[in-house]
């Protein structure tokens, strides 16, 4: 498996465990690659400091798989104050 390829993988299970939880092969695939490689840690920090913000903005965690997303307020027809 060339580089480019196990971090392309490596960024299909990042963003994959921010919609649904990992088996534990594909955790454990993804702990390697990240020891192993700057480059993907670094996005991996990166992915963690969005769902921390978004924690602190919406006060929930919206990086676990099954949380629905808030429907946004009804329209009025009156524009915002």
């Amino acid at each position: 498996m060339t580089p480019e390829h196990s971090c392309r993988r490596a960024a299909e299970l990042l963003s994959q465990a921010l919609d649904e939880p990992l088996s534990s092969g594909q955790r454990l695939q993804l702990r390697l690659h990240l020891f192993l490689c700057r480059s993907c840690r670094h996005v991996d920090d990166q992915f963690s400091e969005l769902r921390s913000l978004s924690t602190g903005l919406f006060g929930e965690d919206w990086g676990e798989a099954g949380d629905d997303v808030p429907a946004p307020p009804p329209a009025t027809g009156k524009p915002p104050a």
